[in-house]
């Protein structure tokens, strides 16, 4: 990778890439003749069809039901035909989907609930539930569930993450300065939801056009605070946002809620706005298509199941072959090689790379040199964890904090020796949480 990285202590100034979209304005994308849906585009139990192959559908329509406390419901989001069920290729590797053919009819279903209905707090969340709405900043948590904490946990503070750190995402900032009204008409019903008293909208300084566009909207009622953070990686991260806004420090393996906090992202917001004001569920998000091989680079108003491949199409295609795909960005983002992966709610941008970006450097031994530990900002030991995982002792992972771990990628990124530090935290993670389920 090319960026250049300077160290902070707890985090890492990288190279801004954004400058190919970050004054683009929001562009509704083309909807293709095939959408894929996975079963499984949140965290938690996957969601259980509610549909057969040869039904008739709208967009709006339940085509898959939440499955349990942390689950979410998936709907339509075009009028066609299931045509498929099946195992596809998705971000969670080959996974259970309902494919549907559009009919370019664009048919809805009835909205969520009556206009006239005046809703009680409760209903508001039970509307956000069955809107399907989870973490669309990519951690695609049921946003109902963390709306709803338990009664020992009195929530004081509401954080609204608009700190968008990935290098080249500009989905966040354009949503802001092209979507402000709903966006702050989303932040009122949260703090309606929540009755708290102190807001907090948190964004980076790079970002400060999209103060001015939020400032034109608030009311002296509102209460709600506008900060602008210093531009570093990983800025958006939760867990740093509520220390910097709250000097509240969440505790290892604890949540926003332990200090009385919840944070929720701009494009979650907007997504809430939509469910309570346009009684409608979660059927489209935004999310960037960049990259220097991307011919024409957008901020694309998407249809959740559409397949990559069609916003490279909708990007007039490649100007230069890619050497590597990434769903999300270089510094959190998963690889993929399938173009025919479909967005799904938590696709916040899809990042291509060049060939002597994607490359990387041969493996060599640690030299001690402690660069891990100075730039993670949950203050782990990733060199030692990563070791661990190495030598098969899944315990000793877990001791030492592997779950903490906010996969942000600071430690691999600038370690010298080009361990593969997150990769390594991530297997153990994934080995920790297969453990725990068969206890």
């Amino acid at each position: 990778m090319l960026f250049e990285l300077m160290r902070k202590r707890e985090g890492v100034y990288n190279e801004d890439r954004k400058e190919r979209t970050e004054n683009r304005p929001i562009e509704e994308a083309t909807v293709p003749e095939y959408l894929v849906f996975p079963l499984a585009m949140h965290i938690g139990a996957p969601a259980e069809p509610t549909v057969e192959k040869g039904d008739k559908v709208k967009v709006g329509t339940l085509i898959a039901e939440k499955a349990g406390f942390i689950s979410a419901n998936v709907h339509s989001s075009i009028s066609g035909e299931v045509i498929d069920i099946s195992d596809q290729p998705t971000i969670k590797g080959i996974a259970p989907c309902i494919t549907i053919k559009n009919d370019y009819k664009d048919l809805e279903e009835p909205p969520l609930y009556s206009e006239d209905e005046e809703l009680s707090v409760d209903q508001m969340i039970e509307i956000i539930e069955k809107a399907g709405v989870v973490g669309m900043g990519g951690a695609t948590f049921p946003t109902s569930v963390k709306l709803s904490p338990p009664a020992e946990k009195t929530i004081d503070t509401l954080i609204i993450n608009g700190a968008e750190c990935e290098p080249y995402s500009t989905a966040d900032h354009r949503l802001m300065v092209d979507h402000a009204k709903e966006l702050i008409d989303g932040v009122r019903i949260l703090v309606d939801i929540l009755s708290v008293g102190t807001v907090h909208i948190a964004l980076e300084s790079n970002t400060h056009d999209s103060v001015e566009e939020m400032k034109k909207i608030l009311d002296k009622v509102d209460h709600i605070n506008i900060v602008e953070l210093e531009t570093i990686y990983p800025q958006g991260s939760e867990k740093n946002l509520i220390k910097k806004l709250t000097d509240r420090e969440v505790p290892a393996g604890g949540l926003p809620v332990d200090v009385h906090t919840v944070v929720v992202s701009v494009a979650t917001t907007l997504a809430i706005y939509e469910a309570i004001r346009s009684r409608r569920p979660t059927v489209k998000r935004i999310t960037t298509i960049t990259g220097e091989p991307i011919q024409e680079p957008k901020n694309l108003l998407v249809r959740v199941g559409t397949p990559i491949n069609h916003l490279i199409e909708e990007c007039q295609g490649f100007r230069s072959k890619p050497g590597k795909v990434i769903h999300g960005g270089p510094m959190m983002g998963i690889p993929i090689k399938s173009g025919r992966i479909p967005v799904t709610k938590g696709t916040s941008v899809i990042t291509f790379l060049e060939k002597e970006e994607a490359v990387r450097s041969e493996r060599t031994p640690c030299i001690q040199c402690a660069e891990c530990l100075n730039v993670c900002p949950v203050s782990l030991q990733p060199i030692l964890i990563s070791q661990a995982y190495e030598n098969g002792d899944i315990e000793e992972a877990e001791r030492l904090g592997a779950m903490d771990c906010i996969d942000c990628g600071n430690c691999s990124y600038i370690c010298p020796s080009k361990i593969p530090l997150l990769d390594n935290i991530r297997s153990a993670k994934k080995e920790i949480r297969a453990r725990q389920e068969e206890q």
